[in-house]
C-alpha cells in the first residue's frame, strides 16, 4: 500500500508538472477546488457546483487533480484526489487519504502494551449528480443542487482492531466499510456586495468515524455543513467552512491516559489563488478539535489543484 500511495502522488506531480500551460479561452476558471475527500468544494465541505465540467454537447470532460496536506500540532494529513466529469452534471471521484498518528501509537503502548501502526488509510469512491441546474425550474432564485454518494474503505482498521485485541469493535469502530450520502445545495450571488459571492450548504448522512480514518460505526446519523465564498479579486478568494460531526466512537481512558476524546466539529478559513488557467492554490487555517489523544486546534492546510 506505501508503493501505491507513492505512486499516486508521483503521478499527480507529473500530471501537473507536464500538462500543457494553456486551455482554450472559454473555459471557465479552474474552481472550485477539490474536497479532500475527493469530489468538488472547498478543503472539508462540498459544493454542488463541479469542477471541470464537460462542454456543452460532450459526454466526457477532462479530468481534475490534486494534493492536499495537513500539519497539526501532534499529527499531518495528506490527501490525493481525482474527479472526472460526465455530461456536464455529473461527476465521479476518488481520493485516498493518509493520517499520521504522530504520538498516539506510543502512549497507546505504553498504557496498554499493545503495538499498533503509526498511520491510518482510507478510500473514497464518488458519484454526485446535479439534480437541480442553478436558476432552474424556471426560478432565478433556485440554487445549483447535487445529491451523493460516497464508499468508503478503511483498509487498516482491521489490522488495528487486531493489534489492540478487539478494543475498536468494542468502542464502536466495528466497520472497515461505509457510504455516506450527500444533499448540497449552492447559489451565487451578484450585487448585493461590491463583488460577487457563494453560499453553499448541505446534509450528510454518515456512520463515519474522523471523516473514517478510524472506521466506521454502522450507526448512522445526519449532520449540517456549509461554506461561504467571497471573490476578493477575479483572482483571489476567501472562503469559510463549518462541518457538524457525528462523534460515534465511544472515549477511552487507560494507564491513566485519555486515549480517545470526543470528536468534535471542524471549522477552517482559506484563501484559494487562481494561478492560471488550470491550476489554482489553496492554503487554509482549521480547527479540528480532538482526535483520538490530542486536541488539534492549530492546523495548517495546503492544496494545489490543476485541471486538465
Amino acid at each position: 500500500m506505501k508503493k501505491v500511495f507513492t505512486l499516486l502522488c508521483i503521478l499527480a506531480l507529473v500530471s501537473i508538472v507536464s500538462a500543457e500551460e494553456t486551455k482554450d479561452s472559454q473555459q471557465a476558471p479552474p474552481l472550485p477546488t477539490h474536497c479532500v475527500h475527493g469530489y468538488s468544494g472547498i478543503f472539508i465541505t462540498p459544493t454542488a457546483y463541479f469542477a471541470n465540467p464537460a462542454a456543452e454537447g460532450e459526454f466526457w470532460g477532462k479530468p481534475s487533480v490534486s494534493g492536499s496536506f495537513a500539519w497539526m500540532r501532534n499529527k499531518n494529513y495528506q490527501s490525493f484526489a481525482v474527479t472526472e466529469n460526465i455530461l456536464g452534471n455529473i461527476e465521479l471521484g476518488y481520493a485516498i487519504e493518509r493520517i499520521g498518528l504522530g504520538d498516539w501509537p506510543k502512549e497507546v503502548r505504553e498504557a496498554t502494551g499493545s503495538k499498533i501502526d503509526k498511520k491510518g488509510m482510507v478510500h473514497n469512491f464518488n458519484i454526485r449528480t446535479m439534480v437541480i441546474k442553478e436558476g432552474g425550474l424556471d426560478c432565478e432564485w433556485m440554487p445549483a443542487v447535487t445529491t451523493g454518494v460516497h464508499f468508503k474503505w478503511n483498509d487498516g482498521l482491521t489490522t488495528l482492531n487486531r493489534q489492540l485485541g478487539g478494543t475498536c469493535d468494542a468502542l464502536g469502530a466495528d466497520h472497515s466499510f461505509g457510504t455516506e450520502f450527500t444533499l448540497t445545495a449552492s447559489k451565487t450571488f451578484v450585487g448585493i456586495l461590491p463583488r460577487p459571492f457563494i453560499l453553499s450548504a448541505g446534509l450528510r448522512n454518515s456512520d463515519a468515524i474522523h471523516t473514517g480514518l478510524f472506521g466506521f460505526a454502522g450507526e448512522r446519523r445526519t449532520t449540517f455543513e456549509g461554506n461561504a465564498v467571497y471573490f476578493l479579486t477575479d483572482k483571489l478568494l476567501l472562503a469559510a467552512e463549518y462541518r457538524q460531526k457525528p462523534d460515534l466512537l465511544d472515549q477511552c481512558s487507560a494507564g491513566g491516559k485519555h486515549l480517545i476524546k470526543a470528536e468534535n466539529d471542524w471549522w477552517d478559513i482559506c484563501l484559494a489563488y487562481i494561478l492560471n488557467d488550470r491550476t489554482t492554490i489553496a492554503g487554509g487555517y482549521a480547527n479540528f478539535g480532538n482526535i483520538l489523544n490530542t486536541r488539534e486546534d492549530n492546523v495548517w492546510a495546503l492544496q494545489i489543484k490543476h485541471e486538465f
